[in-house]
């Protein structure tokens, strides 16, 4: 069975990593794409359940170039649904990025009209049992059933979010890609809401991201999956280990402590991070010298209250205090978006440059840059 991770354009690997490591399957990489071979229908539940970077999960049914939707429809006429759709209600939803030649809600009503045409199935737009996904990125396009039947890169712990919060799954991909393990001493001193922290927690003690939310998903209604017991489904994944230490959430701003500590109570991870109110300047009288494997954050942008001047201020601080409490094995890994200043005070203080990924979030471009100390 195929079957794709949908996820953030220029995330596509850190996917391809994680579904390796929950169903063991080996993944085809394409833009915003991590296409996989699923052994069992089961493998699709699991990343629904567990998998941090996703945002859909689906099992691919079609899949190939686009000009047109109407050209994509007598393809999908040509499937055989009916398995999908005994006694359930469906509905369409459609993903369009980078093509203006697709339209969202017009394929969606085309693509209702042939399955309900073919099979006289109710359409629900409101309480579906199964979701149909059209996801078109650029010139591909791929068709296929929705596993979960919601956006699955949005965290039911993120009840107090701040306006310069990053997403949780780039939050999962700064951990992913800095290299961050359970046992070692990380810092994130920009904590703002505290999702980095919180994804790290969760890849850490291998705790389901939607532990919490169990009741959710579209699966539990497909008419394949009558009869399976899901109770144990979810008890074989809840096995996760929350012995967790080393990892500290900072922030300036007590408002933003607070806000991270109530969202990490709410994802059952607050006695697993630390937190602290601490200005960047002031962190290396917490750690002592060359004690931290990973700094890891997203820092503050340039703002009505954060100005250039503040910012030039701000890195220089942060790889100065770096430059003392990092491991000389560490790394500072940072979500950017102009990272000229940033190189700046990098080499000032003696760490190279890495690792640079762009990424896509939304219509804006980001950069996940990895930073270590310059060997002597």
């Amino acid at each position: 069975m195929d079957g794709i991770v949908i996820t953030h354009p220029g995330l596509e690997a850190v996917s391809g990593k994680e579904v390796k490591e929950l169903i063991g399957a080996d993944c085809t990489i394409e833009p915003s794409v991590a296409q996989f071979k699923a052994a069992k229908l089961e493998d699709f539940c699991t990343l629904c359940y567990r998998s941090q970077s996703a945002i859909k999960v689906v099992n691919l049914l079609l899949s190939g170039r686009v000009k047109s939707i109407e050209e994509v429809l007598p393809h999908i006429g040509n499937l055989d649904l009916a398995e999908w759709l005994k006694g359930s209600k469906f509905v369409v939803r459609s993903m369009i990025i980078d093509n203006d030649d697709v339209d969202t809600m017009e394929s969606e009503r085309l693509i209702g009209e042939v399955i309900h045409e073919k099979y006289n199935a109710k359409v629900d737009l409101e309480n579906p049992d199964v979701t149909f996904c059209m996801y078109v990125f650029r010139d591909r396009f791929y068709f296929g059933v929705d596993f979960a039947g919601f956006d699955l890169s949005k965290r039911n712990y993120r009840i107090f979010a701040l306006s310069d919060a990053v997403k949780a799954t780039a939050a999962y991909a700064l951990v992913r890609l800095g290299g961050y393990k359970k046992g070692m001493t990380m810092l994130d001193p920009f904590t703002h809401s505290g999702t980095v922290s919180i994804e790290a927690a969760l890849f850490a003690t291998k705790k389901p991201v939607n532990y919490y939310g169990k009741d959710r998903f579209a699966f539990l209604n497909f008419p394949q999956f009558k009869g399976i017991d899901f109770t144990k489904f979810f008890e074989k994944h809840d096995r996760f280990d929350d012995d967790l230490k080393g990892i500290t959430a900072s922030d300036s701003q007590q408002r933003h402590v607070r806000a991270a500590e109530k969202n990490a109570k709410i994802a059952g991870l607050n006695k697993q991070i630390n937190f602290t109110r601490m200005d960047i300047e002031w962190l290396d009288t917490k750690f002592e010298k060359l004690s931290v494997d990973r700094i890891i954050t997203n820092p503050p942008k340039a703002s009505r209250l954060l100005t250039e001047k503040g910012i030039e201020k701000m890195y220089q601080e942060l790889f100065y205090t770096a430059d003392f409490i990092l491991k000389p094995d560490g790394r500072i890994v940072l979500l950017a978006k102009n990272y000229i200043q940033i190189l700046k005070h990098a080499q000032r203080y003696h760490f190279e440059l890495k690792g640079s990924f762009k990424f896509m979030q939304g219509k804006e471009e980001f950069s996940i840059l990895v930073f270590e100390k310059e060997k002597k």
